[in-house]
């Protein structure tokens, strides 16, 4: 059966409020749940809390912790990531070569007999 538009609206909108606050919106009245205007105006009103967090670092970090996908904006913060990001390639690519050596070293000794 196909939905509704305002299904569809009450869908988004309770998983999308269950996404950002952890709970479902149950504090609609039933006229409120089955007007698409209300229902639209409540999902841009999380779009508009979520901008505003985005704002700020502790903002962006609360988003993301919360499990939100949040791009950084700080040009400071934007370089100090690539770094570590750089860093943690490098040191993966010596831990990689430690292993293949230590690897092919311990297959040697197998292979030697005394």
């Amino acid at each position: 059966m196909k939905r509704t538009k305002v299904e569809e609206l009450q869908g988004y909108f309770s998983d999308f409020h269950k996404d950002f606050y952890g709970w479902r919106p149950r504090f609609a009245t039933p006229e409120q749940w089955r007007n698409a205007k209300y229902l639209k105006a409540q999902i841009n009103a999380i779009h508009d809390e979520m901008d505003k967090m985005k704002e700020s670092f502790a903002g962006r970090e609360e988003l993301r912790q919360g499990g939100w996908l949040i791009e950084e904006t700080e040009p400071e913060l934007i370089a100090q990531a690539k770094w570590l990001s750089d860093e943690r390639a490098r040191e993966y690519s010596e831990w990689v070569t430690t292993m293949e050596k230590n690897y092919s070293d311990e297959k040697l000794s197998e292979n030697y007999t005394y």
